[in-house]
């Protein structure tokens, strides 16, 4: 029977392992912890930081460089440092 995990991102970036409320010893890999529920809303209470908090980004709000076609939120290109035009406009 498989452990249903939750991604947590870790509080601190040199935070590399947490013990959880269970016992449990976690790993972060690239700063993301994946823990059982229960241990996973401890961390969060303790500053760890849900990733689903980010909320959902719209094309209408970026920009698209007109030589590259590289999209952006930024109004210069990022990948030829042309100026973007705002998507959606």
């Amino acid at each position: 029977m498989a452990v249903e995990t939750v991604r947590v991102l870790s509080p601190d970036r040199t935070c590399v392992q947490v013990d959880g409320l269970s016992g449990r010893r976690y790993t972060a890999r690239d700063g993301v912890l994946h823990m059982t529920p229960r241990d996973a809303a401890a961390l969060v209470k303790a500053g760890g930081i849900d990733p689903g908090l980010s909320g959902v980004t719209s094309a209408s709000l970026g920009y698209r460089c007109p030589g590259c076609r590289h999209g952006s939120f930024f109004k210069r290109c990022g990948k030829c440092g042309a100026d973007c035009e705002k998507e959606g406009a």
